[in-house]
């Protein structure tokens, strides 16, 4: 029987492997997690078959390996796995940035190996906690999709016909687009939040400030429920990209001071509703997945995950050789 082996049980992983199961397909799903109430939580709600607590023999028999974990603690068990990988064996992450993963699996996975870094975009990911995780967590969600030119297309075939098969709708991107755009849509909401929560709470009326500072200050200031380290290392890690937008965003800062030295009302007002229209658009194409940037999305047919993942053998052959007929 193939195995299927889930490294870190949380909020995706957990839900990748109640989505898996929910296929009904026959393999065995592995789960393992440096925390065991985590893998005791998720063989609980089945999402996982069986869990082992030692990494290396959680993935040495396993067919494809995904690695639901920080984006700091993916050099560690790339190089920890390395030696014990199958010949064809399939690998992917889930984190946040992809050029860093990507540099990892270069210098750490063999080269009977097949990786492809990916990103499920969860709109509503920041208020989510692991409780939440379910099989339905993926439905209609963009999935990006990044691998590197030098992957064989039938290992981005497998994982675009899984996230299909997951209710996600697969997007592709080289690693330098997604975290150019992860730049702009991620870590600079989360560093203007710290950057405002910080700024202001250092100023000596910050006392008083606290007092009037109600639901908006309350919404604009949180930050993702990560640790310090983690927030950090996702923003030092893509700091070209998220450089540029910080210096785009002085920019945009400080027409808006200019327009209040001008007492300029009415170039205000434009601004407002031009930014409240762009919001409200974004919102519905997120509502509806109706994006105008579709042509990037796959176009790949559904054309069975599982019977292209494990029919015929098809791990066991070399590299050069998987999933061909």
């Amino acid at each position: 029987m193939s195995q299927i082996t889930i490294i870190g049980l949380g909020l995706i992983g957990t839900s990748m492997g109640l989505g898996l199961k929910a296929l009904g397909h026959d393999y065995t799903i592995m789960g393992h997690d440096k925390d065991p109430k985590a893998m005791d939580r998720a063989q609980k709600l089945g999402a996982v078959d069986k869990t082992h607590w030692n990494l290396i023999a959680a993935c040495e028999d396993a067919d494809m390996i995904i690695a639901a974990i920080p984006l700091d603690a993916i050099p560690p068990t790339f190089e920890a796995i390395r030696q014990d990988l199958k010949s064809g064996a399939l690998v992917l992450d889930t984190a946040p940035l992809k050029r860093p993963t990507q540099q990892a699996a270069a210098r750490y996975l063999p080269d009977h190996v097949h990786f492809i870094g990916t990103d499920p975009i969860l709109p509503q990911g920041e208020d989510l906690k692991v409780e939440d995780a379910s099989a339905q967590l993926f439905e209609g969600v963009l999935w990006a999709l990044c691998p590197s030119s030098e992957v064989h297309q039938d290992a981005v075939n497998v994982v675009a016909n899984m996230v299909q098969a997951l209710g996600a709708r697969p997007y592709f991107l080289s690693p330098e687009e997604h975290d150019g755009l992860a730049a702009a849509a991620e870590s600079l909401p989360t560093l203007m939040a710290a950057a405002l929560m910080h700024g202001v709470s250092q100023d000596p009326a910050w006392r008083e400030i606290r007092k009037m500072a109600g639901a908006q200050f309350q919404r604009t200031t949180a930050l993702p429920h990560f640790e310090p380290e983690t927030l950090a290392r996702v923003v030092f890690e893509n700091r070209d990209n998220v450089i540029h937008w910080v210096d785009a965003m002085s920019r945009e800062l400080d027409r808006w001071a200019q327009a209040l030295r001008e007492e300029n009302p009415d170039r205000l007002v434009a601004w407002f509703q031009e930014a409240i229209q762009q919001r409200q658009t974004w919102l519905e194409l997120q509502a509806t997945g109706d994006w105008e940037e579709r042509r990037k999305e796959s176009n790949v047919e559904y054309a069975g995950f599982f019977s292209r993942m494990f029919g015929a053998g098809a791990f066991s052959r070399k590299r050069e050789k998987l999933w061909k007929d």
